[in-house]
């Protein structure tokens, strides 16, 4: 099949190209995954879950490998007629799979999917390779502006190609909200998740790694939370969001009031078009606080112990009673109560 491509169509492709899921049931997000596969790439290698990987961390019932082997070779084939690149399947048990070969030079991600790309280039370069050439696609959306997805598919909300199906309504979309998150720190997630999980029933948390900022460096809390979710948001760009989603960044650092510096977090939130902005409880940092505190890993907030171990300011001073997942929390859940006011006020008006 290679050799019905010419010289001008191999300009600009890139070598071996990866690509990797479940694809059960396979949607129209998969299909336009795997075409850009097949548009990028010289040689695509698909990398299919087995049965002991699918369905770990699923609820719901996954097709059993040979089935969805045969209908992901139906799609493969046809994408492969039409551009005229070869491809291999091979069945994977880790999310890595192709992508720690030497031979791999480039990876096909979707928006959701992207922050694990970042994983798999710190393991290449612990392995001494360099990172992938990477090609992420938008999510692709249904009729009313959501995100398909294998488990809505599955529910019987829509078809395959994302057509609403007769009788589905819109409460169970009302009970899940998708959380894009603009830090990889977990006690950030952790108080974000709290926080919506409040107000949805059905929560999902993606981080998302972002290299150009570190905590502490020049930008304060407020500036700093509202830079992290406008980042993340340039990223996965705004018309690839649906009414499930929601851009998040939290920031913590240091505010002054009449000369007295107080750390606070911050959270900014971006949701079906309006932003909400909160904030935590606040202490005042003194002298000596600030002698003992220290940078580690890009976290500004962390305290040496009398051990010398690292352990969170507000965790050392509250003798553990007080985790900076709470305050994490309740300044995500301030900057709800400010989100739902603003989308109130604009369906009341």
């Amino acid at each position: 099949m290679n050799g019905d491509r010419t010289m001008e169509e191999d300009v600009g492709r890139t070598g071996n190209i990866c690509v990797g899921g479940t694809f059960s049931p396979l949607h129209r997000g998969h299909i336009a995954l795997l075409r850009e596969a097949f548009m990028k790439g010289k040689r695509v290698l698909v990398g299919l879950t087995s049965d002991a990987m699918a369905s770990r961390g699923r609820s719901r019932k996954v097709e059993p490998y040979s089935s969805r082997l045969r209908e992901l070779r139906r799609v493969l084939d046809e994408l492969s007629g039409e551009t005229g690149v070869d491809y291999i399947i091979r069945e994977i048990n880790d999310r890595f799979a192709f992508a720690l070969r030497e031979e791999v030079d480039a990876i096909v991600a979707s928006r959701e999917t992207e922050s694990t790309v970042d994983e798999i280039d710190e393991e290449r370069k612990k392995k001494g390779l360099p990172p992938l050439r990477r090609y992420v696609i938008d999510m692709v959306m249904d009729q009313g502006g959501e995100r398909i997805s294998s488990s809505r598919v599955v529910k019987g909300e829509i078809d395959e190609n994302g057509r609403k199906l007769q009788g589905s309504g819109s409460d169970a979309a009302r009970d899940r909200i998708c959380i894009h998150l603009g830090s990889k720190n977990p006690e950030k997630a952790g108080g974000v998740e709290s926080a919506f999980r409040r107000y949805w029933p059905e929560v999902q948390v993606f981080q998302y790694e972002l290299n150009t900022l570190r905590s502490g460096e020049g930008k304060g809390p407020v500036s700093g939370a509202r830079e992290r979710s406008r980042k993340v948001l340039e990223r996965i760009g705004e018309d690839s969001l649906g009414n499930n989603d929601a851009i998040v960044g939290v920031e913590s650092g240091t505010i002054e009031e009449e000369g007295v510096p107080m750390m606070v977090h911050c959270c900014h939130i971006i949701h079906r078009g309006k932003e909400g902005f909160g904030m935590g409880s606040a202490v005042e940092i003194t002298d000596i606080m600030l002698d003992r505190m220290m940078v580690f890993r890009g976290r500004t907030w962390e305290f040496s112990d009398i051990m010398g171990g690292r352990t969170s300011l507000i965790e050392s001073m509250s003798g553990g009673s007080l985790s900076r997942t709470q305050l994490v929390e309740e300044a995500c859940r301030m900057a709800l109560l400010s989100l739902s006011w603003k989308l109130e006020r604009e369906e009341s008006g």
